[in-house]
């Protein structure tokens, strides 16, 4: 229940579903509202029906997301998805993978770290650059590898506001330049 309560998740229309059939005030878990909405039961079916429109709609771009990928494939080598500090937050493996590091290497590693020297000024302005405006922000670095070595990268950020937090978090895709 802690992702729950800490506001991290919210409750599926399952999970809803047995917390009202067992007596809890779903409205109030989802919204703090205190005290039963004044909809009378016509208003109450158009607002479903109008979710249902919803999430036909959300089908329907899921869809269309999945076949404008296969038409349009962009090779990507590496994700991942960093917090307000930059760090390494959430990520399947991807780039300890691509940069030859072993499992778990990165969590909690910030990207500047993984970045050559000489690149670090320009990421970090690119970077405040996106924290601001909000758009993706392509770049070419070199990223240091397990063994040592640079590797040329050319990856891209976008830099959004955590859900249900004041804080930035930003995602990144990178590829292997090949030359």
């Amino acid at each position: 229940m802690t992702p729950y309560l800490n506001g991290n998740c919210v409750p599926g229309r399952k999970m809803l579903q047995r917390l009202e059939k067992d007596g809890a005030d779903v409205e109030w878990i989802m919204s703090g509202n205190k005290f039963r909405s004044s909809l009378g039961l016509g208003q109450k079916l158009m607002i479903s029906h109008y979710r249902t429109e919803f999430e036909q709609i959300l089908r329907k771009a899921k869809y269309l997301s999945r076949e404008l990928n296969e038409a349009i494939a962009v090779p990507i080598d590496a994700y991942a998805v960093l917090d307000h500090d930059t760090k390494i937050d959430g990520f399947s493996n991807a780039f300890e993978k691509f940069l030859d590091y072993p499992e778990g290497a990165l969590i909690n590693c910030r990207l500047l770290d993984l970045i050559h020297p000489k690149d670090r000024d320009n990421v970090i302005k690119m970077i405040e650059q996106a924290s601001k405006t909000g758009y993706v922000t392509d770049f070419v670095s070199r990223f240091i590898k397990a063994n040592g070595d640079y590797m040329d990268v050319e990856w891209c950020l976008y830099a959004n506001t955590a859900p249900m937090s004041e804080n930035m978090e930003y995602a990144v895709i990178a590829r292997k330049v090949y030359t």
